[in-house]
């Protein structure tokens, strides 16, 4: 018997409607039973309602299994008050993990040259509620400022754990933490815990990489890393870099998952300069939505968005111009849908 999940969907700003709903056309193709509760939050809901998070839209995260968001900001509205999405899922429902599995999909181009039969595909799991997520700053006049950094023993604990936990069930083989140890007190006791943890998983290889060297290296030896974990500054900088190596942020899906609670979404921001064109590419979403699915351990139908995703790729008739293609946003949703059903026909 099938279970009849709920799920809260926050389109947001800029493309998030346009890529939200693609996910949502991909997630009906897997024929799971799916009740899809769409409120509107961020920037434009704040223009037209005078408030950026509802409570219909916080009633819903509470109740839904799992929340599918798309990104929030506008140009009109100070960034604080669409910032109180993300304030409420991340620190208020404490998603302390953002997990970013990045990987070059086929016949997507990057700009390494890559060494034959070899791509990328390196997992990031990055801080999410510590470091630079907790405004400590403070200025002096206009020429003195300072911004505090805070890492405790306790979350870093949980995400290393999380970490090794992951690349156990994952099957892979090693795990880089990347800090500054040798400068930053925070970074020493990110290390230490790392340490501590890594006695549990005698498995998995342990790598250390200071956060420079590590760039470096994702360029120039890039099969030297399987998954990094790090705090939350570095992996946000080092993901970046990655992205320009699968194809852009319209490739890269993230997931920000707690103990008990769980949002998806892509990594790209609103992308105000293409919104409404037709033209954003779905897919970081889409296979944002396929992380969700193996958080709810669908993995079954996780595994057909993802061979979907694959298949329409390889095909190579129906990308958006990001990855060298020339069709519209729904047109990729409409074909990734269609792979899932031909899938699960099989």
């Amino acid at each position: 018997m099938t279970k009849d999940y709920k799920i809260s969907v926050l389109p947001g700003d800029g493309i998030g409607p346009e890529v939200t709903a693609e996910a949502v056309k991909v997630l009906k193709a897997t024929g799971l039973d799916f009740e899809f509760w769409v409120n509107s939050v961020g920037g434009n809901a704040y223009l037209k309602t005078g408030e950026s998070f509802s409570k219909e839209a916080r009633e819903a995260c509470e109740k839904a299994d799992a929340v599918l968001f798309g990104a929030v900001g506008h140009d009109y509205a100070p960034y604080d008050i669409p910032r109180k999405v993300l304030d409420y899922l991340r620190m208020g429902k404490d998603t302390y993990v953002n997990l970013r599995p990045l990987k070059l999909y086929p016949k997507i181009d990057s700009p390494l040259k890559l060494p034959g039969g070899r791509g990328v595909d390196i997992v990031i799991i990055r801080e999410n509620t510590e470091g630079e997520s907790v405004k400590q700053s403070s200025a002096v006049g206009d020429r003195v400022s300072s911004d505090t950094r805070i890492i405790t023993r306790f979350g870093s604990q949980r995400l290393i754990k999380y970490a090794f936990e992951y690349a156990r069930a994952h099957k892979r083989s090693k795990l880089t933490c990347v800090d500054m140890s040798k400068l930053l007190a925070g970074d020493e006791l990110f290390r230490e815990v790392f340490d501590e943890v890594s006695e549990w998983y005698p498995e998995v290889e342990k790598d250390y990489r200071a956060v420079d060297v590590a760039a470096l290296l994702l360029v120039s030896k890039t099969a030297s890393f399987d998954m990094i974990v790090t705090s939350n500054l570095y992996g946000d900088i080092l993901s970046g870099l990655l992205c320009a190596l699968i194809g852009g942020v319209g490739m890269a899906p993230s997931a920000c998952i707690g103990d008990r609670f769980a949002y998806f979404e892509p990594v790209h921001g609103t992308a105000w300069d293409i919104a409404g064109q037709e033209v954003a590419n779905p897919i970081a979403e889409i296979l944002s939505a396929k992380l969700m699915l193996e958080w709810l351990r669908e993995n079954e139908a996780a595994e057909k968005v993802e061979r979907a995703v694959m298949a329409v790729l390889e095909e190579g008739k129906i990308r958006t111009p990001d990855i060298g293609g020339a069709s519209k946003t729904s047109q990729v949703g409409d074909a990734v849908a269609r792979k899932v059903e031909e899938l699960s026909k099989k």
